[in-house]
């Protein structure tokens, strides 16, 4: 009973981590994707003009709602087959 108590916490800890990384990866590719679209390569300017900072929060915006979309479909559709693996 002690040894399954310490495994389910490893598992645990693994999909902690592997959350972790996940948001990681999700975030440095919204923020690559986001800043190529909205910051030109030739900038003069140290501050971001208005229009910059408004493009960069709908493009921020959008990626993270599709992102979460897209979460949630795949949580829905592994739902099935995770409770076909449990009653087993």
């Amino acid at each position: 009973m002690l040894s399954s108590s310490k495994s389910d916490k490893a598992v645990e800890r693994q999909m902690q981590i592997f959350e972790i990384e996940m948001m990681q990866q999700v975030f440095t590719s919204m923020t690559n994707s986001c800043l190529a679209k909205c910051i030109p390569t030739n900038y003069t300017d140290g501050d971001l003009t208005k229009g910059e900072a408004v493009c960069l929060d709908r493009c921020a915006s959008k990626f993270m709602q599709a992102y979460m979309q897209a979460t949630k479909k795949l949580s829905t559709m592994a739902s099935p087959d995770t409770k076909s693996i449990t009653d087993k």
